[in-house]
């Protein structure tokens, strides 16, 4: 699974010119919007994979590059949203404690420190879980209230494959950072780092958008996306409105497809086993 995600953006015959392309955007992330637009690439990405498109990362010529900066914008909205609720949830108690400390002795600072670190480790880690999650959901509902859907929080999050997901990203965050910082050492290396970095978040973004569609088909019953046809745009396919049904639980008032083309490559304990397996060509059982 890392290796299909880390070899993504290296597909078609044009991928030197796609991260050339990504990287230079990134190279010049620091004047922001190219930032957003970044960032807005790399939505798409994960809207193809939760449709079951792997084999063809998205060319830059075929986006619509303002509404790809657009979709950024409004993913960083989620983003913040996220940072706000988190640092009104540990900052409180833990200016709390600190406070009792510096009312007491040495002793009691220290322990109101400690605790703060626990509550920020904490923290970090439930982000770990939440934004791979609110990303998906975004994408899949192309809402920034989606970000927020709490039942599909509480569902797809909670979802072993979801977790598997996470930690598999988080291997692969390791591998670009160690990478990284390896380049940095020389002024060739360094101006590199950008072309890494393209390959690496397309990684991260590949796994976060397969565990989210196996582990949301896991809960609801059907794919998040279905695939489409379209090669151009960033919105070529929403939740699709044919053949509803009526007995699945819909956690956003969107509407899917029927089962017709689900994948049949779940184990007994419904854990979808295909999108996990390093094995063989594990794209070959993967829907498309």
């Amino acid at each position: 699974m890392i290796e299909d995600a880390l070899r993504y953006q290296t597909q078609g015959d044009d991928w030197a010119k796609r991260v050339a392309l990504g990287g230079v955007v990134l190279f010049f992330g620091f004047l922001l919007v190219p930032l957003f637009t970044f960032q807005g690439y790399m939505l798409e990405v994960m809207r193809r994979v939760l449709r079951g498109e792997t084999d063809t990362p998205p060319a830059w010529d075929e986006l619509d590059l303002v509404d790809i900066t657009v979709d950024g914008v409004r993913h960083t909205v989620v983003v913040i949203g996220y940072g706000l609720l988190l640092t009104l949830a540990l900052a409180i108690p833990g200016l709390l404690v600190i406070g009792g400390g510096l009312g007491g002795s040495e002793g009691l600072l220290l322990v109101g420190f400690l605790v703060a670190a626990l509550l920020y480790f904490i923290g970090v880690l439930a982000m770990a879980v939440i934004l791979p999650v609110a990303t998906g959901n975004f994408v899949r509902a192309d809402s920034i209230a989606a970000g927020f859907d709490r039942d599909v929080l509480s569902s797809v999050g909670t979802s072993r494959t979801m977790l598997m997901a996470v930690v598999m990203a988080f291997a692969v965050n390791i591998l670009v950072s160690v990478g990284a910082t390896v380049l940095g050492f020389t002024i060739i290396g360094y101006l590199a780092v950008p072309f890494l970095a393209f390959v690496g978040q397309s990684a991260i973004m590949y796994i976060w958008g397969r565990g989210f569609a196996d582990a949301y088909e896991e809960a609801y019953g059907e794919p998040p996306l279905t695939p489409t046809t379209s090669t151009g745009g960033t919105h070529g396919s929403g939740p699709s409105t044919a053949g509803i049904t009526s007995g699945v639980n819909d956690p956003g008032s969107d509407s899917y497809a029927d089962d017709s083309g689900r994948s049949d490559d779940a184990d007994d304990s419904g854990f979808g086993t295909s999108a996990w397996d390093d094995t063989g060509d594990s794209d070959s059982g993967r829907r498309r």
